[in-house]
């Protein structure tokens, strides 16, 4: 058996997720593999320092990237960078549950398998955080049973050949972030790939603060604009701002946006902030990008 993981790294500690999947690799007889892990031009340097130990790992390659290309265009390097067939794709920011995540995806079938993702944490230490409130109320949809009912969801934990990827790259277009796992998901499976949904999670337990989740969110939901005809039967919102557009009330929530805006932001920033009011946020900035670029 062989096997390629590729973890692409970007101002975050990747050690405990490499060590771990080196274990879990090294107790596994007769495979082959390696382990790739791409900085992306971090400007944190000191998670590059720290990170550096992996490199004394075996079948362990640890690249640093001095420009910040991207997650598409990192995940495609590392694609072309390894040697074996069978790609295995992580998040480097995240971990590992389990001891069996290796054996279980070496023993799955389908041209593209999904492990899922589990959140972590509790209300005692992230109550505060608005990534993990946003992401606790998302947590079902994250089972097995539901993802196998919404087949693009990827999450950057999956399986799949090197030949497909490089004949399907990342669009990397996509420069920010949101969004290319499920554009890529799309493509895939326009090819007529099969994908298969195990229960085989990784964990996100480290969340951003509120500040850099609503910039994220800021660049995902312009990555959605862009690419809202590509996406219109994958997202909630597209579909939602496409019935309410015949009743002529985008411009009147643009409106809305540019009244309410700033009491928004200050409530996703503190101490206690609503998820109605961020869900409330994403449909007026919009609503506001509609407008702006004059055109849905």
């Amino acid at each position: 058996m062989n096997l390629s993981i590729l973890l692409p790294t970007y101002n975050c500690s990747c050690r405990l997720l490499v060590e771990t999947l080196h274990k879990q690799c090294e107790d596994i007889d007769s495979l082959n593999y390696e382990i790739l892990v791409a900085d992306d031009g971090s400007t944190d340097k000191s998670f590059i320092e720290n990170n550096k130990i992996i490199s004394n790992l075996n079948n362990v390659r640890y690249i640093i990237r001095e420009e910040n290309v991207g997650r598409s265009a990192i995940r495609n390097f590392l694609i072309r960078e390894a040697q074996y067939e069978k790609l295995l794709l992580i998040d480097g920011d995240l971990e590992l549950e389990t001891s069996d995540f290796i054996y279980k995806y070496l023993h799955s079938e389908g041209d593209i398998v999904v492990g899922g993702i589990t959140i972590g944490g509790t209300e005692k230490e992230w109550g505060s955080n608005l990534r993990w409130r946003y992401e606790k109320t998302c947590e079902k949809a994250h089972n097995v049973e539901n993802r196998k009912q919404k087949l693009l969801e990827l999450h950057t934990n999956f399986l799949i050949s090197k030949k497909e990827l490089l004949k399907h790259p990342f669009n990397e277009r996509i420069s920010h972030y949101g969004y290319e796992d499920v554009l890529l998901g799309k493509c895939l499976v326009d090819e007529g790939l099969k994908v298969e949904h195990i229960d085989n999670p990784v964990l996100f337990a480290h969340y951003e603060s509120n500040d850099k989740f609503i910039q994220k969110t800021k660049e995902a939901l312009e990555t959605l604009y862009l690419y809202q005809h590509e996406l219109k039967d994958y997202s909630r919102l597209i579909s939602f701002m496409n019935k309410i557009n015949h009743y002529g009330v985008i411009n009147l929530l643009n409106i809305t946006y540019q009244l309410i805006h700033t009491l928004l932001i200050s409530n996703l920033k503190g101490n206690k902030p609503s998820i109605y009011a961020f869900k409330i946020y994403k449909i007026l900035h919009f609503a506001h990008l509609i407008v702006q670029n004059g055109k849905s």
